[in-house]
């Protein structure tokens, strides 16, 4: 098991972006917005698309994923990596998407200039792609791991009508998974990223927040704002420092 992550430098957000199949009114400079709603996403007309990410310099790569998409099961995805139109990582594999998202963590960070998603899913009901959010980044993973103090659930929106008879008919509306991320050793040093961290978040940008990086990230991985608490030192003289934090799916 590795060390949690946190993505906080998304470079889709400075990045020039270009696709090979995109609509008019949702364009793939949509990625862009934090919302996660289908009607902010970049919608691609056929199920095989490509979305290139071209930076202005080069920079650090560890994490590529996709969230609140239409992708089905059977999705998959190539990812080229590029420096100065050298290929530094290529890779073709099933997306493993699971509620929605996918992500992809490489072995390393990379420093480069381009990255290229092929995604392609010939069975997908709707006869289009739709990527509300994407993360490309890298990820800062702490010297230590979070407290198995630490829990998750979920945020619902259910209407509620009952009866007469008492009858309950339940209509739900949406369903946002969440996180408290109880830390209670994080190193001194570590202390300037996690405020950099609850700056980039006040901002209202999405965060990337992984568990286990080396497992599934896909599975646990949430994508969404983050509410972080005061950082705190209860161990005196100790190098170790405290802080809990809430991560919300963006919906």
């Amino acid at each position: 098991m590795e060390n949690c992550g946190i993505g906080y430098q998304n470079v889709i957000l400075s990045a020039v972006l270009s696709a090979d199949s995109f609509t008019d009114q949702l364009p793939v400079t949509n990625l862009v917005s934090p919302q996660g709603n289908a009607a902010y996403a970049w919608r691609a007309e056929a199920t095989t698309s490509a979305l290139t990410v071209a930076l202005a310099q080069r920079e650090a790569i560890r994490v590529i994923s996709l969230h609140r998409t239409n992708l089905t099961a059977q999705a998959s995805w190539r990812i080229v990596v590029s420096s100065s139109g050298d290929v530094l990582y290529d890779v073709t594999q099933p997306m493993a998407v699971v509620a929605g998202q996918a992500v992809h963590v490489l072995p390393e960070a990379l420093q480069c200039d381009s990255v290229v998603i092929t995604i392609a899913d010939p069975g997908n009901p709707d006869g289009y792609l739709s990527i509300p959010l994407s993360y490309v980044g890298p990820l800062w993973q702490p010297v230590r791991n979070f407290s198995t103090d630490s829990t998750s659930g979920f945020n619902l929106g259910t209407d509620e009508v009952t009866a007469l008879s008492g009858a309950e008919f339940p209509q739900m509306r949406w369903i946002q998974r969440n996180a408290s991320i109880a830390h209670q050793s994080y190193g001194s040093a570590e202390t300037a990223i996690l405020r950099e961290i609850q700056r980039v978040a006040a901002r209202g940008e999405n965060i990337l927040f992984i568990p286990d990086p080396s497992s599934q990230p896909q599975n646990e991985a949430i994508f969404g704002r983050l509410s972080g608490g005061d950082i705190s030192n209860p161990y005196g003289s100790a190098d170790r420092r405290s802080w809990t934090f809430t991560q919300t799916e963006r919906l």
